[in-house]
């Protein structure tokens, strides 16, 4: 019988070895999750970023079309874009119409069984539960000039009843311009306290910007 060499004896893994490899798996996989969240909380903030942007040109075209802004306020604001016939009752006009941050499900219309094509077709049943953006008090904070100005908000994330982004919350101004409001400078301004992990929105705020919007 031929004797067994040292490289078939060799041939395997060995348990120490096995272990070994499963460790270094494991500390990489620690490593780098927080950088996969971090990556794709960025991508859901870039998101949000274009849809408040698109929510801005579909403004301008109601506008150039009707004469006037939207005389609803809150979701009412932005989701006349569909119900006024800029935007085409479809789906991606939907999602759209909310940050992409907060699962659909957790709106109302989804609970109630309502098409998502069909949540903005008729604005009399529509309220703060059917979007994850606040819109602008039209009835408190009217916008008088057209185009609007670079420091009056429109559109911005609800944080109802928690932040949509984490440390961030994205608002559209007057200019078309998109930008963030982080609760670590805001804190620093006062505008937050040391505990709080977003910012509140709506005619309770304490950034005064913010303070034009309604959750209703």
């Amino acid at each position: 019988m031929r004797p067994v060499t040292a490289s078939l004896r060799r041939a395997g893994f060995t348990l120490i070895e096995l272990i070994a490899v499963m460790a270094i798996i494991m500390i990489l996989a620690v490593a780098l999750l927080p950088r996969v969240n971090a990556a794709f909380e960025q991508a859901q903030v870039t998101a949000c970023t274009a849809n408040l942007g698109k929510i801005h040109q579909g403004l301008m075209m109601y506008h150039s079309q009707k004469k006037r802004w939207p005389k609803e306020g809150g979701v009412g604001f932005f989701a006349s874009l569909v119900a006024g016939g800029i935007w085409e009752d479809t789906e991606t006009s939907t999602k759209g119409l909310s940050c992409p941050s907060v699962e659909s499900s957790f709106l109302t219309p989804s609970m109630e069984g309502i098409p998502m094509g069909e949540w903005y077709t008729d604005l009399s049943r529509v309220d703060g539960s059917w979007s994850a953006y606040a819109g602008r008090d039209i009835k408190q904070y009217p916008l008088r000039k057209y185009p609007a100005s670079g420091k009056e908000v429109l559109v911005a994330d609800d944080n109802d009843p928690e932040g949509n982004h984490k440390l961030m919350t994205n608002a559209l101004f007057g200019d078309g311009a998109v930008r963030s409001f982080d609760v670590f400078e805001e804190r620093e301004k006062g505008n937050a306290d040391p505990e709080d992990e977003f910012l509140r929105v709506g005619p309770d705020a304490r950034i005064e910007q913010l303070r034009v919007l309604t959750l209703d």
